[in-house]
């Protein structure tokens, strides 16, 4: 997926940020299940995103899966904090980009709330005995 958003034009790169609370949950999603996670966007007609930990992308259906939007350079690395945002870089691919990001990252947010709810775990937790200290 990221040779493809290599070889598209992009339109403008602008650097962003994503809301912890966004991006911990994409996080939990890309550590629980499969990655990476293609996840259709309710709300958004031909957009679905594709979400791995170094990118999120968003893909155009209806024109072969053209990129729209990308969220890349995602320095998680930077961050000293559970509730402190993420910086990186927002790429528009689309001349309406601009416009639909901000509902793209809300739809996002209930699309992976609804997919980790409905998301069985894939093996049963287990208590890890500590040794006490001496």
């Amino acid at each position: 997926m990221s040779t493809r958003i290599r070889n598209s034009p992009r339109l403008r790169t602008v650097p962003a940020s994503i809301n912890a609370e966004l991006y911990n949950l994409a996080l939990l999603a890309t550590l629980r299940l499969e990655a990476p996670l293609r996840i259709h966007l309710p709300g958004i007609k031909t957009i679905d995103a594709v979400i791995n930990k170094k990118a999120w992308i968003c893909l155009d259906r209806a024109m072969y899966d053209l990129p729209a939007l990308a969220w890349t350079q995602i320095n998680q690395k930077g961050r000293n904090a559970l509730h402190t945002p993420v910086d990186c870089e927002l790429h528009y691919y689309h001349i309406h980009a601009n416009i639909s990001a901000h509902k793209v990252l809300t739809s996002l947010y209930g699309a992976l709330k609804e997919v980790l709810a409905n998301a069985a775990p894939s093996q049963l937790g287990k208590i890890i005995v500590l040794p006490l200290p001496k």
